[in-house]
């Protein structure tokens, strides 16, 4: 017969078994989840590291091209440099992103099989383009400018090898190989700083907007050879059934459409001062303008690991969460984003006069170098505020409502855009971006909130 006392010497030991065994449970859970947080900060901590070498040799090459070579030579080279945005961006919607967001939850068979029914596409996208680039600029060279005939078909031949390398840093970033992107990148973007170098200290009097054009290119193509081995355990060319290409290029285009019609929209909105500049004002103001805003991409590296990075997050999120998990990423990730620019703002709006001194010396003195600079960087902030927002549209696969947003950057640039360039020349360029930033912020955010509503009654 058990005491009493007996009965509370057991009752203790199984009380003290049970919590070890749930201090255990804690313990074991805190540890899961704790390596899994530092998973995802190694993984973003290599995709900022990519970026970041990504994003100082382009500003680096670009800077370099600003003070070396001659105004008029640097505003020309960056008209077709934002051509060359353009096209990557037509790019980025019809094949990259589809990627990014409908690849990032297959499975291996399914994958490979999807990666290499893109890789095909992607090839069918650059021919196209060195194709109609080439006809065109062989065209206007011999009917019109012999010198922009030139640039544009330096543009065809630089166009698909840094469109390709791009595509190859894209794709294994979706399946998480960050060091296999930076090693992609690291080679690169090192010859690639190394042709500018040589460029700028060899022949800058002499150099054209093709010769730079040219260092991008040959650069670039090197990274694809090194990311044509990186890809092989990606992809998978066997046709075993019909529609083997059909059916994921049918996908892709389902998902991109609207994308591709909105960055369309997006690049002339962000990019098309630039040409309205160059039609209204001139090539040398180009270079002025260009060389001022320039600068600011400093922020680039930030941009362009959340670029990389968060799409294919985001779509996780949301496959995993659903709408409330989405939800609080898409709010956690502006508050993270936001407070990441604060340095740069305090840099850039606070000393912008100081910050030109020191990168250009007396080369643009007497400008409105320093105004246009402050305001541009306030501009790229209210830019990049939207981009949460973006990314839960994405993940909602609601495309259209992207594309409808993007049609306000083009009206107020072609009406306000326009008006306060012939009033203020170059100096309304930046005005002209605040109000289109904010117009495109307010209309994102209402149609990220229609969404949510739309699919939370479905």
């Amino acid at each position: 017969m058990k005491t009493p006392g007996g009965l509370a010497v057991v009752s203790g030991a199984r009380a003290c078994a049970d919590s070890m065994r749930a201090a255990g449970h804690y313990a074991a859970h805190a540890a899961r989840a704790a390596q899994g947080v530092l998973g995802k900060l190694q993984g973003a901590g290599w995709a900022l590291a990519d970026q970041c070498v990504v994003s100082c040799v382009n500003f680096i090459t670009i800077y370099l091209y600003a003070r070396y070579l001659e105004t008029p030579v640097f505003g020309a080279f960056m008209l077709a440099y934002t051509g060359l945005l353009l096209l990557t961006n037509m790019q980025n919607a019809l094949v990259v992103q589809p990627h990014s967001v409908l690849a990032a939850a297959l499975e291996p068979p399914a994958y490979r099989r999807f990666t290499g029914a893109l890789v095909v596409l992607q090839a069918c996208y650059c021919l196209a383009v060195f194709a109609g680039f080439s006809a065109l600029g062989f065209i206007i060279a011999k009917s019109y400018s012999p010198a922009t005939g030139t640039v544009l078909i330096a543009l065809a031949i630089t166009a698909p090898s840094w469109m390709g390398q791009e595509f190859v840093r894209r794709v294994l970033y979706t399946r998480g190989q960050y060091r296999a992107a930076i090693l992609n990148d690291g080679i690169t973007y090192g010859l690639q700083l190394y042709g500018a170098l040589v460029l700028v200290h060899a022949v800058a009097g002499r150099a054209t907007p093709a010769s730079a054009l040219s260092v991008l290119g040959l650069s670039s193509l090197v990274g694809v050879m090194i990311g044509a081995w990186q890809l092989r355990e990606h992809v998978e060319f066997e046709r075993k059934e019909r529609g083997f290409y059909r059916r994921p290029w049918a996908q892709a285009w389902n998902f991109g459409k609207w994308l591709t019609a909105q960055n369309g929209l997006a690049w002339f909105g962000a990019q098309g001062h630039s040409w309205v500049v160059g039609l209204m004002l001139g090539a040398e103001q180009v270079g002025i303008y260009r060389a001022a805003t320039h600068l600011m991409n400093v922020m680039n590296p930030v941009f362009q690991a959340c670029f990389t990075y968060l799409p294919s997050r985001c779509s996780l999120v949301y496959h995993a969460g659903g709408l409330c998990g989405l939800s609080q990423w898409v709010r956690r990730t502006m508050r993270v984003l936001l407070l990441a620019l604060v340095p740069f703002c305090v840099l850039l709006v606070g000393f912008p006069g100081a910050v030109l001194e020191f990168a250009y010396g007396e080369k643009f003195s007497g400008t409105h170098l320093a105004w246009i600079l402050a305001l541009a960087a306030i501009a790229q902030g209210i830019g990049f505020s939207k981009y949460p927002f973006d990314l839960g549209l994405l993940a909602l696969r609601s495309t259209k409502s992207i594309f409808y947003a993007y049609l306000i950057p083009v009206v107020l640039l072609l009406t306000v855009g326009t008006s306060l360039i012939g009033l203020l020349g170059i100096l309304g360029v930046p005005l002209s971006v605040m109000v289109i930033n904010s117009a495109l912020l307010a209309a994102t955010w209402l149609g990220y909130r229609r969404a949510m509503r739309r699919h939370g009654s479905a």
